[in-house]
Parts: structure tokens; C-alpha cells; sequence
């Protein structure tokens, strides 16, 4: 326990070091989804105890614990364990990163087949979060919604596993793209486009059992990118870049379908067919928050008149962008989302400000830096994904994929989930190459 000693020693000289600077726009976006969540309530009494608790507590203690922990343990488990002792199966191990992926699948299935009370969903008309079970006494109450077995509820609180497996997906992938960079097989196709997809597979068919497609989407995603951004030689970057047709004509294909089609009525093929067609189910929520922008204009109506939010399902986290865009015009709108391209930039600049080595890591020092770079991609790809889609389908630009807006959407999970990884990113900026000698 010697690291614990020394982690903590030097945590101030850590702390002067850290670009604190990342954490400022983070906090104003807060500010906005506290606003939003207050601004969505029904009812005569705001429960400012459980606002406070949700969207300022728990986010604070994993922001803290993001901060603290992540570093002494990568360099003791993540990178020095696994070189010194092989446990799982590679030739380097996967250890604690292996674990997490694993905890992470357990939680998809606890999800889906655990204890019925876990598969629930908040039902905004009823107030509450219900089983499908429950809902049968609600008068013959219906919303397919709580068919979705992808929530859990732990401590009084329900929270989405999604958003946990990304995180853990993410750091197992940044430590295999580690041990392959210094194994040179990123060189090689059989083991480059192999092992990735293998690690996909667990976490993509338990989502699928769900079902969360748009999920699938984002997991399918964040390895592209974490791959795309590796030192790799060109001839491996041409069938990569030929890979992003493939949703496309996916989706060209899906539009074609006639609307009885039975494919069409699978959950998640409809939004994309609805996208193309007027006349899908789904169209409605996008074209109110389509309509919230147009009705905010130049000015907006002004803090608390917007009333396209009252109607509008799903109004405090999957459009929240444009809840606010009624309210605050394009005035405001468009400094706002140029400060998220700014937080955008500052998380990938923390990736790229990091010192490896150019040739094939071979010491210890050169691997943890390594995996340290490729964390950050990955904290930078989820941020970016999320600020991304969250956007062009409240524009309606992408199918909808009910993706929420970084530290603006309302959800427990979501909100502690990029605090984690902030302090992560906060951790990771303090480091140079020196000090991992």
C-alpha cells in the first residue's frame, strides 16, 4: 500500500499542475441543467433536497473519486500487474480492465433477467418509476417504454447501465489498444480488426437483448474512433474510413421499406425509418423540439416561458437543447454550443498534450503513458458523441437516439458518469512523461 502513500504525498503538486480550466464550462453547463430540471417539474413544491442531491452530491463524489483513484491504479494494476503477472487470458493479461468489462456485462444482464423491481422506468404522466408488471393496474395504462429492460434500480434510485458499461467498455478497449500498440499487431489486419470486434460482441448482444440500439451505435462508435486515432500505417486507414458507409447505406436501405413492413416495427429500425418518412411514429418529439428552436428565434421567449417543454416527452434530458432554445433565442444558444465545441477541444488537446514515445512501447513508463492517452481519446470521443448527437437530433438533422447532452440533460446516471470521467481527464492532465519514471 507504499503507492497510496505516495499517490497522496504528491497530490498538491498534482492538484497546481491540473488543468482546473476543464472543469469551468462543465459547471456553467450544470447551472443550465439545473435550470432545465426546475423549469420541467409539475406540481405546486419543488423538492430542491432531491435536485440538490442528485445533480450536485453524487456527481461531486464521483467527480472525486474519478480524480483521486484512476491514476494509482492504472499504474499498479492496469499496467504494472498485468506486464508482471499474467491472469486472464493474452499474453499481457487484461487484469483489472478485464474485470471491469466483465462487471460490466453483469449489469446488462442484471438488467434485463434480474429482479423485476430493477425493470423499471419513470413514467412522467404517473410520476414514478414502474414495472411493466405494476403499470397493469393503471388502468390499462400503456408505454412500450417499460418493456426496455436496460435500468436498475439500487438505493432508492434508478439509474441506466448503459451509461456504466460505456465507461468500462471504454478503459478495457484503451488498455487492449495499449497491449497491442506494444505488441506492433496494430500493423497486422487478423489482429486488428479481430480482437476489437470481440470486444464489442459481449457488451453489443446484451444491449441488443435490451433492447438499445442507438447504444449498439454509440459502443460501435467510440472503438471506431478509439482506433482511428492510433499510429497505425495507411494501408489500415482506407478500410476503416470504407467502414463508415456502411451505416449509411443501412440507413438508405431502411428508408425504402413500405411502413408494414415488419422490420420497420422493430424498436430502433422505425426512428430510422421515420426519419425519412413524415408519417413515422416518433416524428412528433423532433418535430416539437424542431419547433421550440423556431419559436425561440433571434431572443427567445425568456426564462421560464417556454411552453412547448410542459408537452414535449423526454423534454429534461433528450432535447433539453432545445428546451432551452426556446427560451434563450440564438443569441445565447450560439455562445452556449460554442463553449461545448471549446470543452470539446480542451478534452482533446489533454490527449494530444501527452508525452509517448513515437516507436513501439516497450518499458513500463512508455505503456502508461500510453494507456493514459488512450483513456483520454476515449473520455474525449464519449464527450463528444454525446454533445454531438444530442445536438443533431434536437435539429433534427439524425435519426433520434435519445442521446443525452453533457452535464445539461437530467439523469443520475449520465450526470455521475461524466463527472467520473472529468476528474478522470483532470487526473490525466497532470501527467507527463516524467512522471511516470
Amino acid at each position: 500500500m507504499s503507492f497510496v502513500y505516495e499517490y497522496f504525498s504528491g497530490l498538491s503538486e498534482k492538484t497546481r499542475f491540473g488543468k482546473w480550466q476543464l472543469l469551468l464550462l462543465p459547471a456553467l453547463f450544470c447551472v443550465l441543467g439545473f435550470y432545465i430540471e426546475i423549469s420541467t417539474l409539475n406540481g405546486a413544491s419543488i423538492p430542491f433536497k432531491n435536485l440538490a442531491f442528485k445533480n450536485m452530491f453524487i456527481p461531486f463524489i464521483f467527480f472525486a473519486v474519478g480524480f483521486l483513484l484512476p491514476v494509482s491504479l492504472w499504474r499498479h494494476y492496469l499496467v504494472r500487474f498485468p506486464y508482471g503477472v499474467r491472469v486472464f487470458w493474452n499474453n499481457d493479461g487484461f487484469s483489472f480492465a478485464f474485470l471491469l468489462l466483465v462487471f460490466a456485462v453483469l449489469l446488462q444482464a442484471f438488467a434485463i433477467w434480474g429482479d423485476v423491481a430493477w425493470d423499471s422506468v419513470y413514467i412522467p404522466e404517473l410520476g414514478g418509476s414502474y414495472t411493466a408488471a405494476m403499470l397493469k393496474g393503471e388502468n390499462g395504462f400503456k408505454n412500450g417504454l417499460v418493456m426496455l429492460k436496460r435500468q436498475m434500480t439500487f438505493g432508492g434510485m434508478t439509474f441506466q447501465v448503459g451509461e456504466i458499461a460505456k465507461i468500462f467498455f471504454m478503459i478495457f478497449v484503451a488498455k487492449m489498444l495499449t497491449d497491442m500498440r506494444a505488441a506492433n499487431q496494430i500493423r497486422w489486419c487478423k489482429q486488428f480488426f479481430c480482437r476489437p470486434f470481440l470486444a464489442l460482441l459481449p457488451v453489443a448482444i446484451m444491449t441488443a437483448i435490451m433492447p438499445n440500439y442507438s447504444m449498439i451505435m454509440i459502443f460501435a462508435m467510440l472503438l471506431f474512433f478509439m482506433i482511428f486515432v492510433q499510429k497505425m500505417d495507411l494501408k489500415l486507414r482506407v478500410p476503416m474510413v470504407l467502414v463508415l458507409f456502411i451505416p449509411i447505406v443501412i440507413a438508405i436501405s431502411v428508408s425504402e421499406l413500405e411502413k408494414d413492413n415488419p422490420l420497420v416495427q422493430i424498436h430502433g429500425v422505425n426512428r430510422i425509418w421515420a426519419y425519412f418518412n413524415e408519417d413515422g411514429v416518433g416524428n412528433e418529439q423532433q418535430n416539437e423540439a424542431l419547433q421550440a428552436m423556431r419559436d425561440g428565434g433571434i431572443i427567445g421567449k425568456g426564462l421560464d416561458k417556454g411552453t412547448i417543454k410542459l408537452r414535449l416527452f423526454g423534454a429534461r434530458n433528450d432535447f433539453a437543447f432545445s428546451i432551452l432554445g426556446e427560451e434563450l433565442g440564438l443569441w445565447l444558444m450560439l455562445p452556449i454550443t460554442i463553449a461545448m465545441m471549446g470543452f470539446l477541444f480542451a478534452c482533446f488537446w489533454v490527449a494530444t498534450s501527452i508525452k509517448t514515445t513515437d516507436s513501439i512501447p516497450k518499458h513500463s513508463d512508455e505503456k502508461a503513458a500510453l494507456l493514459a492517452q488512450n483513456i483520454a481519446w476515449g473520455i474525449a470521443i464519449i464527450f463528444a458523441l454525446n454533445i454531438f448527437l444530442h445536438i443533431g437530433v434536437n435539429l433534427k438533422l439524425l435519426p433520434n437516439t435519445g442521446q443525452p447532452l453533457s452535464f445539461v440533460s437530467s439523469g443520475g446516471a449520465n450526470l455521475a458518469m461524466n463527472f467520473f470521467l472529468m476528474g478522470m481527464l483532470v487526473q490525466i492532465s497532470s501527467l507527463n512523461r516524467e512522471e511516470w519514471q
